[in-house]
């Protein structure tokens, strides 16, 4: 039931983009665009995510493959506009559906590179039989035909194509799997769903996330010498932006920890604390918050448990 629930907010990232998201879970035109954010470094605006793309000595490194293999073949065309060099890898930032959908439109001997997190939720929602028959088929050919060459625990420090870069995993966020890129000589972040711009005041965190996580990460990109961060949703933001971005979410979490503490249930704290949700599948972040300090992240269990019971 828990990988049930993390599929169907997977799926809800269909709501980011409203009705066209919901349009484009069918073959169709997809329009992406893209930006030179540093020498060889683009984001790709357009679809229902963002995705981007380092341009190396001898081939192309891409960062996330849109929601269809539809939305993968416009992403390559554009790459290919910018550049005739092959799209060697791919590194999908998480495992929602918007960013892993297309990797069927990428080349079969391509290196895919992604979270171990991901890999395993990747597998749980084709076991799971809650997507239906459009997402259902998506993570099952995805396990059948397009899993990960390389998976990241911790973070690493790569050089792919001549391209320097981070690999950077700080803890469960927006997911349980987010995968911070981090380009030191360019001085670009692509954070992924880590960052989500036009979401509103606060983080969209899915369950395998946390609110707490989502914080570290925030301070670890913060701490990066960038001057660009590339979102996984809306436009790309500055570091000034993202501090105060930050600092609203840390002083939101302080507040209803406070009033956690004093007995207030979900119901008080929302009518003191107004937040509403992105869309009806998505948590708010007091309900992420009051969940994670009053059950536990993961959800706290007896300390005799493992000793009285044997593993599921």
């Amino acid at each position: 039931m828990h990988y049930r629930i993390i599929l169907a907010l997977g799926v809800a990232a269909a709501a980011l983009a409203g009705p066209v998201a919901h349009a484009q879970e069918r073959p169709g035109p997809v329009t992406l665009t893209a930006h030179e954010v540093a020498k060889g470094v683009y984001w790709v605006e357009g679809g229902t995510s963002n995705a981007g793309f380092v341009v190396g000595d001898k081939g192309v490194v891409a960062i996330d493959a849109q929601k269809t293999v539809e939305g993968a073949q416009a992403e390559r065309a554009v790459i290919a506009k910018i550049t005739p060099k092959p799209v060697d890898t791919l590194i999908v930032t998480h495992g929602d559906p918007d960013h892993v959908g297309g990797i069927a439109g990428f080349p079969a001997d391509v290196a895919l590179i992604a979270h171990e997190n991901t890999r395993a939720a990747i597998i749980a929602a084709a076991n799971d039989g809650g997507g239906g028959p459009v997402y259902g088929a998506m993570y099952r050919d995805l396990v059948d035909h397009h899993m990960p060459t390389h998976t990241v625990g911790a973070s690493e420090s790569v050089t792919i194509d001549g391209v320097k870069m981070q690999i950077i995993y700080v803890a469960p966020g927006h997911s349980s799997g987010d995968l911070i890129m981090w380009l030191p000589q360019q001085k670009v972040v692509f954070a992924g769903d880590v960052v989500t711009t036009n979401t509103g005041r606060f983080p969209i965190i899915h369950i395998g996330g946390s609110s707490l996580g989502w914080i570290a990460a925030m301070h670890a990109i913060l701490a990066l010498d960038a001057n660009v961060y590339v979102s996984g949703h809306g436009a790309i933001e500055n570091k000034t932006q993202l501090r105060a971005r930050l600092k609203d979410v840390e002083e939101r979490r302080d507040a209803i920890k406070a009033m956690i503490y004093q007995g207030k249930s979900l119901d008080e704290i929302n009518a003191a604390l107004p937040d509403k949700p992105l869309a009806p599948m998505f948590p708010t972040f007091n309900q992420t918050t009051y969940t994670e300090l009053t059950k536990g992240y993961p959800p706290a269990v007896a300390p005799w448990a493992n000793i009285v019971r044997r593993p599921q």
